[in-house]
């Protein structure tokens, strides 16, 4: 019995590819702004998967890379887009899926293979990976919105997370304020900084880092004029489908109910170390099963977790923070308010500068951690072969002798050559900071708005 007849498979194909008879992308698909994974995806022809949180923008970055290809003259029916959480291409197994879509295609000498939802399949990974290796004809970008937890040298893993900053900025109609770049390798600022901070950074930056904190980094929160519905399509658009469809489907978790209730405990305990049987025991689960959500929480891009980078042994506990600052505040129903208290503001923060500084950790293939040993402490490490770059989060507006006492004892003990130290506030010309030529003290804006992969 043929379940899904050849009438009503090519009408849904199809209606899944309208370009096969215009020529061009739909305007109601969506495409919005280009992101920096693009020009990675347009430069290489190997096999692809995107994976990154629900919500970050994978689809229409699918979009955009099919939209480039017909606009580089591609025939139209050489590009085949297969959205697979739909019912009625879900009813194949995927090999036998992507050889009938295949015969359709146009002569190509590569047709452009773009699979959307895969994460909605049975065992995807494994068939994800199998079908990369048997089908060479075909260049196949896939999206995911759970990490597979495999690595193979016959795709490329690239991640979409949310909205870095300058992203938000412009998405939120800041014009390009062409920021001198920061490399956390190589420090030293071009003498145009400073005068770019002073003029533009403190009017314009510091209220749309306020705004970012709060709204958070992903296209449907930053996109949208009232915070309530902003955090509401998080809630429903992200975490909802997270939680309810992809993990369930994925992990095979049956109480869901307790699932959601890590996430939210971890949330409120957010930028701390975790004791993980404290928690447990807080979460009324036994630790293994405790430990088992906070990884699948982490798999698919909720939370983001850091060891310490001074662990001599796998005990050592891990930090736990949102994967975007938009993930707390909905969850938890807390408005612009939440920037007036101190601790909170911080957190948030903390998120943000741990997920950017993350993206550039990435992109040259290094580690990153926290550090506490004793006395000294640095919020983030890039672990790079010549040592460490601590990254240090000020409590105040302006460090005083205090932190700079704390800065000595973090370079003294990590015989870091160079110490960033972000505050909410620009640097005065003269701070106990100031006498330290391997200390970069940064406002938070200006960090998180230059800091380049």
């Amino acid at each position: 019995m043929d379940l899904l007849p050849e009438a009503r498979w090519l009408e849904t194909l199809r209606s899944q590819n309208p370009w096969w008879g215009s020529g061009h992308v739909p305007r109601r698909l969506p495409l919005t702004q280009p992101r920096s994974v693009d020009a990675a995806l347009a430069s290489s022809d190997a096999d692809v998967l995107l994976v990154g949180p629900r919500g970050s923008g994978k689809s229409a970055t699918l979009f955009r890379l099919l939209d480039a290809h017909l606009r580089a003259g591609a025939d139209p029916k050489s590009a085949l887009y297969l959205p697979l959480d739909h019912p009625l291409l879900r009813m194949e197994p995927l090999g036998a899926l992507v050889d009938r879509a295949l015969k359709l295609a146009a002569a190509a000498p590569r047709p452009l293979l773009l699979l959307d939802g895969l994460q909605s399949l049975p065992e995807w990974p494994e068939r994800f990976l199998e079908l990369v290796k048997t089908r060479p004809q075909p260049r196949i970008v896939a999206a995911a919105s759970v990490h597979p937890g495999i690595e193979d040298p016959a795709f490329e893993t690239h991640l979409l997370p949310p909205l870095r900053f300058s992203e938000f900025c412009a998405m939120r109609g800041i014009p390009d304020l062409e920021a001198p770049p920061l490399d956390l390798l190589d420090p030293r600022l071009p003498p145009e900084a400073a005068a770019a901070d002073d003029h533009l950074f403190g009017r314009v930056l510091e209220p749309a880092l306020a705004d970012y904190l709060v709204r958070g980094g992903f296209p449907a929160s930053a996109s949208e004029p009232d915070l309530g519905a902003a955090h509401r399509a998080v809630r429903d658009g992200v975490v909802a489908r997270a939680i309810y469809q992809d993990l369930p489907a994925v992990a095979g978790i049956l109480k869901i109910a307790e699932l959601e209730r890590v996430l939210l405990g971890a949330l409120l305990r957010a930028g701390a170390p975790l004791q993980l049987e404290a928690f447990a025991d807080a979460m009324e689960l036994d630790g293994k099963t405790a430990s088992r959500y906070l990884d699948h929480l982490q798999r698919a891009f909720l939370l983001q977790g850091l060891k310490n980078f001074a662990a001599s042994t796998d005990r050592s506990r891990s930090l736990l923070l949102p994967a975007d600052p938009a993930l707390q505040n909905a969850l938890l129903e807390r408005g612009v308010g939440v920037l007036a208290d101190a601790d909170e503001r911080r957190r948030l923060l903390y998120a943000a500068v741990v997920s950017h500084v993350d993206d550039a950790a990435r992109a040259r293939g290094l580690d990153l951690a926290y550090f506490r040993e004793g006395d000294a402490h640095a919020d983030v490490v890039l672990a790079t072969r010549d040592g460490a770059v601590p990254i240090v989060l000020a409590d105040r507006e302006e460090p005083g002798d205090e932190e700079a006492a704390a800065v000595e004892r973090l370079l003294r003990r990590l015989k870091a050559r160079t110490v960033f130290v972000v505050s909410r506030a620009r640097p005065r010309r003269k701070s106990a900071l100031s006498f330290f030529e391997s200390v970069v003290h940064l406002p938070a804006a200006y960090f998180l708005y230059a800091l380049r992969a």
